[in-house]
């Protein structure tokens, strides 16, 4: 039977131990494509710093900016940005306050000031460039996410003052900022109304706080070792960790890879 396997990137594809992807991944990747099933990248990440991870998977949709844009085939899907009216409040509150705020969308990856060393903290976690400072890049192109360069023990006093923005920390540096409920499970469910395939035949596999919606809303939920462990707590099988090829190990598993 044919599935849909919905793949995290950061941590469960990509090593950030050395920056790259395992050999032992691409093939599990190119051997499950190849037995019929469909592999779609599903990452908090924007296009903009997939950096050619994509092409390098041999996948040809994903789903982006936790849930926010969904490409499959070539063809958009969805394209969910940000209001404007909600990125000025934040905006404006984080130039009063000297906190360092980004905007990532499908080419772009900036910052509207430079006020702390946790943007260039958050993109070395991350093997990212750090972003180019841009003044007020949101008052001329879409905003699919933002990024809030902050401290984790504080952020609540940021939360509650912003209730149309959902913020979901990526690492101890910042956080991810959308707009309105939903997270990856937005953009599988999206996906899976424009296919018409069905969820009893999903597969959905991460490491992170992010990937939680989607392993509880797929057929069947795989953790990676080096994963969360609220995240581990809600899958169905937990694997070895991505630089052990806990990825390959997840599908021999299953039946699906020799």
């Amino acid at each position: 039977m044919k599935k849909m396997i919905f793949v995290d990137l950061d941590g469960t594809v990509l090593d950030h131990s050395t920056n790259s992807i395992p050999t032992k991944t691409i093939k599990t990747i190119k051997e499950l494509r190849e037995n019929g099933h469909e592999v779609i990248l599903c990452t908090g990440r924007c296009p903009s710093l997939f950096y050619g991870m994509d092409k390098e998977m041999g996948v040809d949709s994903y789903i982006a900016a936790n849930g926010r844009y969904v490409l499959y085939k070539g063809t958009v899907v969805s394209e969910d940005t940000i209001e404007y009216k909600y990125i000025d409040e934040l905006v404006k509150f984080c130039d009063q306050n000297q906190i360092d705020v980004g905007f990532e969308g499908i080419n772009h990856y900036t910052s509207q000031n430079s006020y702390t060393d946790l943007p260039a903290k958050f993109s070395e976690y991350f093997h990212l460039e750090v972003p180019e400072v841009y003044p007020d890049f949101y008052k001329n192109h879409k905003v699919l996410q933002m990024v809030l360069f902050y401290n984790k023990e504080d952020y609540k006093n940021i939360t509650e003052k912003f209730p149309n923005l959902t913020f979901h920390f990526a690492n101890d540096c910042g956080m991810d900022v959308n707009q309105g409920n939903g997270m990856k499970d937005l953009g599988i469910s999206r996906l899976l109304e424009h296919t018409n395939f069905s969820i009893e035949n999903t597969i959905a596999i991460g490491d992170g706080f992010n990937d939680i919606s989607m392993i509880e809303y797929c057929n069947y939920g795989i953790a990676m070792g080096n994963g969360n462990e609220e995240l581990k707590a809600k899958a169905d099988y937990v694997t070895d960790d991505v630089s052990k090829d806990g990825f390959y190990k997840a599908f021999k598993k299953l039946g699906m890879v020799k």
